[in-house]
Parts: structure tokens; C-alpha cells; sequence
């Protein structure tokens, strides 16, 4: 059978549609293509290329001399002794060998970063030792307050001093009579008896301006609605 010449038209039409069939082959369909390529590496920020900041731990008070709800060793008991009294005699039988009367040393981590001032308040839970006692019923053993913000703890045997030396804090005045009644007086339960020992420590956003030698209650009253938090660490000790 004889070929059919083709016009010159029809030539370049067939040439348009066999360009157009590679150019399909090559580049795929009409239809938009799918974006595969590798996106650009970012440039991070400062702020995402800084190490993660660790997140502080609570608010923690320490004793080198004992665990909380631990036994508080006996050098920090008080020695023994009778004092007159308005309503008759006070007897700390002091019945160990090696009471002391030893402040015991605390530290302190994790504090707020607002604090201004610590207070420190140790104190005998009555109802404890005498469920009778109403709940609540405490006695001061130690009284500090205006410990600066950079206050890290207490080295062990404070004075018995209302000043703490190079003027870093105050000592208010304890439950016991004078001249037992300054600065620490240490844990002095009868025979036998088992008592609870409570030491908190407080952060203020505030110093009280109490002067040396306050009492117990003046120093809760001083730090009311100043508290931005507080800690506490038990002891217990038994009277021989």
C-alpha cells in the first residue's frame, strides 16, 4: 500500500504531540508534583540552643547531726540544772552523760528567690509527749531570727549570745528561766519520756524588726503574712 504523504501542517502537529509525550515521560503528568525535596537546615536561636535550665529542688532544712523523725544525738540535750521560778522551782533532770547543750549545725538549699531574711524556731510538740495537752501546745527551745538572704545554715554550738557573731542574726529568748533562757537550750524530757522536736525554718520576704532577745510569740506575730515558705526537720529524743 502506497504512504500517504502528510501535509506540512499535519507533520508539525505529530512533531508537537511526540515533544510533548517526552516531555510527559520526563517531568511526569500535567498535575502539580509533590514537593520531596529536603527542606533548608534551620539556623537555631540562643534560646533553643541553650542548655535546659535544671529545675531546683524544694525547699529542704538539713542537720549534719541527725536524719528527719531521727534520734537527736545527746551532746545537744541540756545539761542538768534547777532554777527558781514565780510559781516554784524548774529541774532539768539532765540524767546522760555528754549532754552538752550543743546546738546541733543545719543547712538550708532551694530557697526562694524573693526571701530577704530567715527565722528559725525549734520548739517541744507537747501533745506529743502529753496527748493531754491540747493540740498545738508548744515550747520554744530556740529562737532566731534575721538570718541575712545569703544564710546557707548554723555552724553546731551557737552562743548563747542575743547576737550571733559578725552580726548574723539574733537570738530571741527560749522557754526555760534565766539565765538558761538565751539562745539554744537543748531537749530536757523526764526519765523515759520520749519527746518531739521541731525545728522550722522560714523564708520572709522581710526582716522582723524585732530587737535581740524577742519572745517566741513575737516573732510569729512579726512574721505574719511575710512567710513565703517553710521547712521542717523532727527529731526525737528519750530522757535517761
Amino acid at each position: 500500500m502506497a504512504s500517504k504523504l502528510l501535509s506540512p501542517s499535519a507533520i508539525c502537529y505529530r512533531l508537537s504531540a511526540i515533544s510533548y509525550l517526552l516531555f510527559v515521560v520526563a517531568c511526569g503528568s500535567g498535575a502539580p508534583a509533590t514537593n520531596t525535596a529536603v527542606p533548608p537546615t534551620l539556623v537555631p536561636t540562643a534560646e533553643s540552643t541553650a542548655a535546659p535550665t535544671e529545675t531546683p529542688g524544694p525547699f529542704t532544712l538539713l542537720s549534719e547531726a541527725f536524719e528527719t523523725e531521727g534520734e537527736i544525738p545527746v551532746r545537744h540535750a541540756q545539761k542538768s540544772f534547777t532554777a527558781a521560778t514565780d510559781s516554784g522551782s524548774f529541774v532539768c533532770p539532765g540524767g546522760e552523760v555528754g549532754q552538752e547543750n550543743a546546738s546541733p549545725a543545719l543547712s538550708w538549699v532551694n530557697v526562694p528567690r524573693e526571701t530577704k531574711s530567715f527565722s528559725l524556731i525549734m520548739v517541744d510538740d507537747m501533745h506529743f509527749a502529753y496527748p493531754d495537752a491540747p493540740e498545738g501546745t508548744f515550747f520554744p527551745h530556740w529562737v532566731v531570727y534575721n538570718l541575712p538572704p545569703d544564710s546557707t545554715g548554723l555552724t553546731e554550738r551557737q552562743p548563747a549570745e542575743l547576737s550571733l557573731p559578725e552580726g548574723r542574726g539574733l537570738q530571741g529568748l527560749n522557754g526555760y528561766p534565766a539565765p538558761y533562757d538565751q539562745g539554744y537550750g537543748g531537749p530536757c524530757p523526764g526519765p523515759g519520756e520520749k519527746h518531739l522536736y521541731i525545728f522550722t525554718l522560714y523564708a520572709l520576704d522581710t526582716s522582723p524588726g524585732l530587737p535581740p532577745g524577742a519572745q517566741y510569740e513575737e516573732v510569729l506575730k512579726a512574721m505574719e503574712g511575710h512567710i513565703l515558705e517553710q521547712v521542717e526537720l523532727r527529731g526525737y529524743y528519750t530522757g535517761g
